[in-house]
């Protein structure tokens, strides 16, 4: 009887089952180790949050032609563009 360097008793084979669960069980594991950042990203950054380093808001302003937009802009972030305007019309306002 002739050996094989296979031996079949070392390895056992993997139910389709089996494999879903494990890739199940990485998932999950991914998943929580996902969180787990972005709640010590929350934390360390309401840490570090101080009346003089607070996020800026992001604002968005819609209308038609001429109805105020850029002034309400301007008013918000202290600006004058309005008055630098060609034709009433900004095209961009650098926001």
């Amino acid at each position: 009887e002739e050996s094989s360097e296979y031996d079949s008793s070392e390895y056992e084979e993997s139910s389709e089952e089996e494999i879903v669960d494990k890739q199940e069980l990485e998932a999950r594991a991914r998943r929580a180790g996902v969180r787990k950042r972005r709640e010590e990203q929350r934390e360390a950054a309401l840490a570090a949050r101080t009346k003089d380093r607070l996020r800026s808001p992001i604002v968005c302003i819609l209308g038609h032609v001429d109805t105020g937009k850029t002034k309400i802009l301007d008013k918000i972030r202290r600006t004058n563009v309005q008055t630098g305007e060609a034709g009433g019309i900004t095209q961009q306002i650098g926001a």
